[in-house]
């Protein structure tokens, strides 16, 4: 087997901090909590365009500064200053471009609070100010002597409130009822295909797990997204067979058997169908560009 790429699993708890987003950021990491100020993390080794990083932690960031064109899941978002990113736990990252100024400020949560939904968007002045300042006040907060545990954690609640309502203000301003409950209902699709994309891949199933009718399940992903159901299914299924093939040395076989197809035949057939090549042309591909 040829070499293969390593998943980068970019949790604050078990890698280097500074060397992921430079030395001359600040940074705060306890039990709870990890604070990055002015982090850049293109001037680390550890960032490298077209690997795929992992976040099990939920994180809050704002870009300060730069550039760089990401794909979170099953989403593709350019982000700039001004962008305000909120991810859920578990997220795959990859970036396809990234600036050498890119500079973030943000928080990754240990402490389990729920996260119903990722967001990408560009955040109003006023209120990118206003998540800084509370920033720096969490800041201060983590650290005082003794530690004030529940405090911390109900800052960083408020925080991830704070950024959730600043998305619903934004979508309240700019859509009817109507479109917005389209949309809530798109993004609770969303999840559910990247929860469940490996072993369900037919259309009543996310229906009945909306409590929705599979005709109004198409009409409205259809509506909402420009692409069908099965668009984002497949999608899904895609990114995580691009994922293994990137980062195991699992046998085509055994990737199949994983992603639930009934056989290797069809599982190449699937993915040339969707990629334009085979599977063991992508990994070739790769170790091509590695070595």
């Amino acid at each position: 087997m040829g070499k293969t790429k390593n998943i980068h699993y970019f949790s604050v708890e078990n890698m280097d901090l500074r060397e992921v987003v430079g030395s001359e950021c600040h940074i705060i990491n306890n039990d709870d909590i990890t604070i990055i100020l002015n982090g850049c993390p293109r001037n680390a080794t550890f960032l490298r365009d077209g690997e795929i990083y992992q976040l099990p932690e939920p994180h809050l960031l704002l870009v300060m500064n730069g550039e760089a064109d990401i794909q979170l899941d099953l989403e593709h978002y350019h982000i700039e200053k001004g962008t305000l990113i909120l991810t859920t736990p578990d997220m795959i990252l990859e970036f396809t471009h990234c600036s050498m100024d890119l500079m973030l400020c943000g928080i990754a949560d240990k402490t389990h609070i729920h996260i119903p939904e990722s967001i990408v968007m560009a955040c109003p002045a006023k209120d990118a100010e206003y998540l800084l300042r509370m920033m720096y006040l969490l800041w201060d907060i983590s650290t005082q002597q003794p530690y004030r545990r529940d405090t911390v954690k109900q800052m960083t609640e408020a925080m991830l409130s704070n950024a959730n309502y600043i998305k619903q203000a934004a979508e309240a301003s700019e859509k009817t009822d109507a479109p917005s409950r389209n949309q809530q209902l798109f993004q609770q699709f969303k999840l559910l295909v990247s929860k469940y994309c490996e072993r369900e891949r037919n259309i009543p199933f996310y229906a009945k797990e909306l409590r929705v009718s599979p005709h109004h399940l198409s009409s409205v992903i259809s509506k909402a997204s420009g692409h069908s159901v099965m668009y984002w299914i497949n999608r899904a299924v895609v990114l995580r067979a691009r994922m293994l093939l990137k980062t195991s040395d699992l046998m085509t076989y055994e990737i199949a058997d994983r992603l639930n197809f009934p056989n290797s035949p069809a599982f190449n057939s699937f993915f040339k169908r969707e990629m334009g090549i085979t599977p063991r042309m992508y990994r070739n591909n790769l170790n091509t560009c590695d070595s």
